[in-house]
């Protein structure tokens, strides 16, 4: 896996990184406040979750379709749970790739990343969505969040999770 920055211009300020997997497919990091829904500025944390994660698991699909479908087919609060979001994925995509745990210990979280799953991760203070990832090459653990990234350890992220019985949870996608 390896991270590149947009060159496109139109393209730069919605979807500033790419990731691009080790088997070719490409994954566009949203910016959550560049686009024009209000919804998707404010509580689209989880849609950028679930956006990122059919992309990882091929299938394309540009955020205002990704919305128009989760407003369609699940549930939502304040913003989508993730409990919705891994309905979400395991209703488009095939074999089930998405399951969804209460929490994960440290050491749990690390072994499903080594494998080279994806994992979407919920913060508490303020309640929001991340998505980790870890490079193959070199072992780092990135977080992708509205249209950053950084490197950080499975132990920090853990110590941030939300403990909110709506929100709380960690999502892997195989």
């Amino acid at each position: 896996m390896r991270t590149v920055a947009t060159k496109n211009r139109k393209r730069k300020k919605k979807y500033p990184w790419r990731i691009i997997l080790d088997n070719g497919r490409q994954i566009p990091v949203p910016s959550q406040h560049d686009f024009k829904s209000d919804f998707i500025q404010h509580h689209g944390c989880s849609l950028v979750a679930f956006y990122m994660a059919l992309r990882y698991k091929g299938i394309k699909k540009n955020m205002q379709q990704c919305l128009a479908y989760v407003k369609k087919k699940l549930k939502c609060g304040a913003k989508y749970p993730l409990t919705e979001i891994a309905r979400g994925i395991n209703m488009i995509c095939s074999g089930k790739p998405a399951t969804y745990h209460k929490s994960l210990t440290t050491e749990q979280l690390n072994v499903k990343l080594k494998k080279g799953h994806m994992v979407l991760f919920e913060e508490g203070n303020p309640t929001h969505t991340v998505v980790l990832l870890v490079d193959s090459k070199t072992g780092k653990i990135w977080r992708f969040s509205d249209g950053k990234k950084s490197v950080v350890t499975v132990k920090k992220e853990n110590v941030r999770r939300c403990t909110n019985k709506t929100y709380r949870g960690v999502v892997i996608v195989k």
